[in-house]
């Protein structure tokens, strides 16, 4: 165990101007002080480079990169991870430009990383705009839990502490596990960070802090075209959920079962899409949907969502019987 074990942080960065300074104060106020940071800049077309400049001046623990042409998101993500392979971190992190980390961050996922060396990631509550995310661990269990069981119950719909880029603080060794190159985000999946922290979840202990200790910022449809907004636009949740699952179909007994009621509630809302005529959001979901919702499943769909509508309802209306 160190006293002060070296944290990488990379952070990713395109068109940020207007946020990037802000996310760089909260990093250099950090009470944890044996950290470096990564800004790799995505080939930005607004000032965010002299931005950057501004705000890091002498602070040697800041290194920047900046791509000759603008790769997309996740690819970048991917490249921002693998610079730091070679360093001798023991924890990282990826940190999106807009965001930004409480003081006590660093400090505080360190302290639970560092009492068990089978601790894969650690994790806390977020601050989701104005609405404080994350939800299932018990205080009383204490900080470390057993990641399978974690696993298993984001899968059900017990937990909920994945879903964030900038929450979680990873083991060097464990994100190793997946990539020496620390190539460890599914470019093909819209939300990797859930992938990876599940793929952490499966083979070690999760680390929680009962705190709120990140900061992530949603952006309004009208702002551009981040990754959030398409999320929320074309409900890219349904496609990541169906990943997620399918991934996990031979490690838990019951999750075929949850995986085809997932695959009709995905039919059900690719079918209202094509009565209304979407077309553009028809269009992201044939392109990222690995696995095609098949005709029965359309045409099951609707009777399925009648009866999960009418249990539901017999529920509220008779709930002792239940």
């Amino acid at each position: 165990m160190e006293q002060h074990p070296i944290v990488a942080i990379v952070m990713p960065t395109y068109n940020a101007a207007q946020y990037i300074g802000e996310c760089i104060e909260h990093i250099i106020s950090q009470t944890y002080t044996n950290w470096i940071c990564y800004i790799i800049d995505n080939n930005s077309t607004d000032n965010t480079v002299s931005v950057i400049e501004k705000y890091i001046k002498d602070d040697l623990r800041f290194k920047v990169f900046r791509n000759s042409q603008t790769l997309p998101p996740m690819v970048n993500w991917n490249y921002s991870y693998s610079l730091i392979a070679g360093l001798n971190a023991k924890y990282a992190k990826l940190e999106p430009s807009d965001d930004w980390m409480f003081p006590e961050y660093i400090e505080k996922m360190v302290e639970i990383l560092e009492q068990d060396d089978e601790i894969g990631a650690c994790f806390s509550f977020r601050l989701d705009d104005k609405k404080v995310n994350c939800f299932g661990p018990d205080i009383y269990d204490g900080n470390i839990f057993d990641g399978k069981e974690i696993l298993y119950a984001e899968l059900t719909g017990k937990f909920g502490i994945s879903g964030s880029l900038g929450t979680p603080l990873y083991r060097v060794e464990s994100l190793k596990s997946i990539s020496q190159t620390l190539q460890v985000l599914n470019e093909k999946n819209f939300h990797p960070d859930t992938e990876l922290a599940h793929d952490i979840m499966q083979y070690y202990k999760v680390g929680f802090v009962f705190q709120v200790l990140s900061y992530v910022r949603r952006h309004n449809i009208e702002i551009g075209k981040t990754t959030s907004n398409t999320a929320r636009k074309y409900n890219t949740y349904l496609n990541g959920i169906e990943r997620t699952l399918y991934k996990r179909i031979a490690v838990f007994p019951d999750i075929p079962k949850i995986y085809k009621k997932h695959r009709l509630r995905y039919a059900w809302f690719l079918l209202k899409k094509r009565l209304i005529n979407d077309k553009d959001c028809i269009a992201w979901h044939k392109k990222h949907l690995e696995r095609p919702i098949k005709a029965k499943e359309y045409f099951v769909s609707p009777f399925y969502v009648l009866a999960r509508n009418a249990y539901w309802i017999f529920l509220k209306l008779f709930p002792k019987s239940h």
